[in-house]
This record gives structure tokens, C-alpha cells and sequence, in this order.
């Protein structure tokens, strides 16, 4: 959503003032079907906090975080493009190391790139309403995306909850630098309380390259954050 004000002012003798340049607008529909189809590796430094024998203790770690590129694959029994989404590492906390790994699966319109859910070893997420990323924004845009429903398995006979997903982009530092765009995943249970909020931070630039900044995850259990390296 953008806005904008036009202000007349006046003084003896006359006076002028210009319009305020137009704002650069990023395609982020084309940045993330990019990032889809093409994956990325980077290097990942993991910090955050974890229960152990019920006492919160913070641990940190290095890791590799890749993003294959998209393949053909089957969902919610559609043909569509998958791409596994893995953070594998070792972290230490109190003292002890072990080894660190996450996968998660995203699914996707082969034609449109339009989100169609994603899957872990224990959840299975479908978008109630299949999404593509705006082709247009600026500094200052936001949404909501999407609902997600969220399921134990591709049964879909045991509901967990529901998943929010949004956007937001902060305004570059000048009009050739990139923006930041965050997703955020608002996580909800069968009883509609907030369980778990997930944030991916991307850079964007006018030429519709999106790349990896940061993510973190917040629960009851714990902390997560990942930075690139």
C-alpha cells in the first residue's frame, strides 16, 4: 500500500516546489521463482536457546544452509515443483556439541510458481488458497499472503492448526540499493493460539535477485537464528 501527499506552498512573489521522485518498485513474484528454480548454498552461523532438563540454555554453531534447486514432484495429489529447503551444522550448548539438521520441503505451482504448502517428517501444510508474491513493491509494502492449513501428515485426517503467512519491505538506503523483504509464518494451533513465529529476511534487487540474509524461529521450546555468513 502506498500513498502520497501533494503540498502547495506559497510566498511573496511566487514559488515552486517539484514532485517527489516516483519510488522504485521490486518484482518479488520474479525474485522468488528465481530463487525456486535456481537454489542457493551459504553459510549459515546458528545461534539461539533450547531446553535442557527444563532450563532455557543458549547455544551457537556454524552450518551450511542449501536450497535445491526445484524439481518435479507430486502434492496434495497435483503435479507441481519441489525444492528442500536444509540446514545441517553442529552447535554446542552448556559445554557439549551435536551435530544440527533441519529439512523442510516447499511446493509449488509448476506454471505460476503459486505457493502450495510445504512438509517435514512431521507436519504436512497445504495453502488453503494458492499465492503468488507481488510483482510490484516498494518500501514500506506489506500483506497477508495466505492461510495454510496444517496437518500431521498427507492423510489430512489430523488437523495441528493453521499457518499465517505476510510480507513486509523496508525502504532502500538509496534508489539502486536492494530492499529487505521479510516473511513472516504466524503459526496457530487447533485452538487458534499463537505457538511459533517464523521470519525470513531476503534481499531483493531491481533485478528481481533475491538472496538470503537471515531467518529465526520463536516457540515455547526455544530460539533459532540462522545468518548468512
Amino acid at each position: 500500500m502506498a500513498g502520497s501527499f501533494v503540498v502547495a506552498l506559497s510566498a511573496c512573489g511566487g514559488g515552486h516546489v517539484s514532485p517527489a521522485p516516483p519510488s522504485t518498485t521490486f518484482n518479488l513474484q520474479a525474485g522468488y521463482v528465481n530463487l525456486v528454480n535456481m537454489g542457493l548454498t551459504t553459510n549459515v552461523a546458528l545461534s539461539g536457546t533450547v531446553l535442557v532438563n527444563g532450563i532455557s540454555t543458549p547455544f551457537n554453531g556454524t552450518g551450511t544452509l542449501t536450497l535445491a534447486a526445484a524439481v518435479s514432484a507430486t502434492f496434495n495429489n497435483s503435479p507441481a515443483l519441489s525444492q528442500s529447503e536444509t540446514i545441517s551444522g553442529t552447535v554446542t550448548a552448556a559445554g557439549q556439541s551435536a551435530p544440527y539438521i533441519s529439512t523442510v520441503v516447499g511446493y509449488y505451482a509448476a506454471g505460476s510458481g503459486a505457493v502450495l504448502g510445504q512438509s517435514t517428517n512431521s507436519e504436512y501444510d497445504v495453502v488453503q488458497s494458492p499465492f503468488t508474491y507481488p510483482t510490484s513493491v516498494i518500501g514500506g509494502s506489506s500483506g497477508i499472503l495466505g492461510t495454510a492449513s496444517r496437518y500431521a501428515d498427507s492423510t489430512l485426517s489430523v488437523s495441528l492448526g493453521t499457518t499465517q503467512i505476510s510480507y513486509f519491505v523496508t525502504a532502500p538506503v538509496d534508489p539502486a540499493s536492494p530492499v529487505s523483504v521479510m516473511l513472516t509464518n504466524k503459526i496457530y494451533d487447533t485452538q487458534n493460539t499463537l505457538t511459533e513465529t517464523d521470519v525470513f529476511t531476503y534481499s531483493l534487487t531491481t533485478g528481481s535477485l533475491l538472496s538470503f540474509i537471515s531467518a529465526t524461529a520463536q516457540s515455547a521450546s526455544g530460539t533459532l537464528s540462522v545468518t548468512a555468513q
